[in-house]
């Protein structure tokens, strides 16, 4: 078979789209294949064609990634990974990981990142288990916080014109705090603030926004939600609250943010989607079990290219040096046996010869790199080995992340 791997065309988008969107079981229309384009990097996208047939798909939007100790590294954000059920089995998957790590490479990013649709396929390119989001559900009566949130300033509920102007803003400075968390451009905005109908769960409002200004007037804080009136049953009220994005740029605001959303009228129920694993609501709240936890699941993907651009990028928690041996399958031009120092304030990477404290694959590393699991768990997993005594205890304190990586970002 004649099978071509290349960028696509202007012309060729909407077929590309289609093609995605199917493999995901959808028959997208117009207008959402429209919409999409405005993330679509055109100069990012790959596709194999059999023919004038767009048989399998991937491509990258560009962001920064912010990494523990607040720095930040630009990433290819991996996206639109599909291949036709006629083609399967052929190797095409592998052929554009290949091809598109390679482009991500050449452009001088350290690392790619994604979020994957089936957790078992992207272990085998490189791409190491980062970050879990937590969903989350509160029922409202009897739930009250500790203590009521002083964070001086005020909340308004705003329209979505007001709020697409103030969100990007606040989101911009929140994101710092939060390793994981994801660049958003303004065509990202845009697009997200569509809101349209399609995107919107069955029985959902529109979205609902709540900015919080500080004492001078500057919003720091938001609140994205949506509404479902629910059934009224014996006449009582039953509504259902779906916090879809809330975040600040300090604590006290986003304790403020969830005593609105818990004093909302006629809402017996809160659910709150892809929140952190360590959350602090619960510790706001009198009763902690009112909390529950309903699902968590991976989120962030990272798959290190450079491991000195990388390992350089980012802070530790504690001074230490370690001689960490890489193995990368993979991409083997990428492995070796590398010297890490660093703590809070900044740190270095390069290679050496010296003998290796750890030894693991660069999937670990990715799982490693945001502070979002231990040496010492992906060991006793079988993932990571010991060559120094203690170095596993070391390198836990050293990768640490508080807070716990977090992404709200889909792409």
């Amino acid at each position: 078979m004649d099978l071509d791997l290349r960028p696509i065309r202007d012309d060729e988008y909407p077929a590309w789209s289609r093609t995605i969107e199917r493999a995901f079981g959808a028959q997208p229309s117009n207008q959402e294949v429209e919409d999409w384009r405005l993330v679509f990097e055109r100069d990012r996208s790959l596709a194999v064609f059999d023919g004038g047939d767009i048989v399998a798909t991937t491509g990258a939007v560009s962001f920064d990634l912010t990494l523990p100790g607040g720095t930040t590294t630009p990433v290819a954000g991996v996206t639109a990974v599909a291949v036709r059920a006629t083609h399967r089995r052929r190797g095409l998957l592998r052929a554009l990981m290949e091809r598109q790590l390679d482009d991500v490479a050449a452009r001088g990013e350290a690392v790619a990142v994604l979020t994957a649709s089936e957790s078992v396929i992207y272990g085998r390119f490189g791409y190491g288990l980062a970050s879990t989001n937590a969903w989350c559900r509160i029922d409202t009566a009897g739930t009250e916080l500790t203590r009521r949130p002083e964070p001086g300033g005020r909340l308004r509920q705003v329209e979505a014109d007001e709020a697409a102007r103030e969100v990007p803003g606040v989101y911009e400075r929140a994101r710092t705090r939060h390793p994981g968390a994801l660049s958003r451009s303004p065509r990202y905005w845009q697009r997200w603030f569509l809101d349209r109908e399609y995107s919107r769960p069955s029985g959902a409002s529109a979205r609902f926004y709540v900015l919080h200004h500080d004492v001078g007037g500057t919003p720091d804080g938001y609140l994205a939600y949506r509404a479902n009136e629910g059934d009224w049953g014996h006449g009582l009220a039953d509504g259902t609250v779906t916090v879809e994005e809330l975040d600040a740029a300090d604590d006290e605001v986003e304790a403020a943010l969830w005593q609105y959303v818990l004093e909302i009228d006629l809402v017996r129920h809160v659910k709150a989607d892809a929140r952190p694993v360590d959350e602090p609501l619960r510790w706001r709240l009198a009763d902690p079990r009112r909390l529950a936890t309903t699902a968590l699941f991976d989120h962030l993907w990272v798959r290190v290219l450079d491991v000195p651009a990388a390992l350089s990028a980012r802070r530790y928690a504690a001074p230490a040096r370690l001689v960490v041996e890489v193995h990368d399958p993979f991409r083997p031009s990428g492995e070796g046996r590398f010297v890490v120092e660093g703590g809070p304030d900044g740190a270095s990477c390069r290679p050496t010869g010296d003998d290796a404290d750890l030894a693991l694959g660069v999937t670990e590393l990715g799982a490693l790199y945001l502070g979002g699991t231990s040496a010492t768990t992906l060991a006793r997993a079988g993932r990571v080995e010991e060559r120094t005594a203690g170095a596993l205890r070391v390198a836990d304190g050293f990768f640490s992340s508080t807070p716990a990586p977090w992404c709200c970002t889909p792409f």
